[in-house]
């Protein structure tokens, strides 16, 4: 019996809230969470926007959000690519195939992945009886290498360690192609 008291005491308050969100609602969400009163009749007497208010309908669009700082054509050189894929027939094809590195197969483990995520994963674990042992500019190398067997072009400034790996994906976007 208290709960049912309790229930039409609170209805009023409810349909009263409600009418508030729903007119917040109605406004587009310009009003606030408060209960305000309706505004008198002499606000409703003030003159609509004119149309000069409003901007052109032939503006210019807003400026694009900043893509990431990426050289011009990608993140590596060909020059790069290339010694990359010396140091892959010298010192990788000794385990490795290139078509582990390309194709359906790699595009699923890796596509999504970034290529600082790849690039730290091939530092740390290749060759592998020499995990890390190379000099980083040759793991930057073969990355190189293989992003270029996935369809990456080259730019005009080398894969290093502040490139922005961490922001480009192992598989091209479709702009890159």
């Amino acid at each position: 019996m208290a709960r049912q008291s309790l229930t039409r005491a609170a209805a009023p308050a409810l349909l009263i809230a409600s009418g508030i969100l729903v007119a917040g609602c109605a406004s587009g969400g310009a009003s606030d969470a408060s209960a305000e009163a309706p505004r008198p009749a002499a606000d409703e007497a003030q003159p609509a926007a004119t149309p000069a208010a409003q901007p052109p309908a032939e503006s210019t669009p807003p400026p694009a959000e900043a893509e990431p700082a990426t050289p011009v054509g990608g993140i590596f050189t060909d020059a790069q690519a290339q010694r990359g894929r010396t140091t892959f027939d010298e010192v990788c094809s000794e385990c490795h195939t290139t078509s582990e590195f390309r194709g359906r197969t790699f595009q699923r483990s890796w596509g999504r992945r970034t290529v600082y995520s790849f690039f730290r994963t091939v530092r740390s674990t290749m060759p592998d009886d020499n995990p890390g042992g190379l000099e980083e500019q040759v793991y930057l190398d073969v990355v190189s290498y293989i992003l270029s067997m996935n369809g990456h072009d080259g730019g005009s400034a080398e894969l290093s360690a502040d490139s922005p790996m961490r922001e480009v994906r192992i598989a091209p976007s479709e702009s890159d192609r």
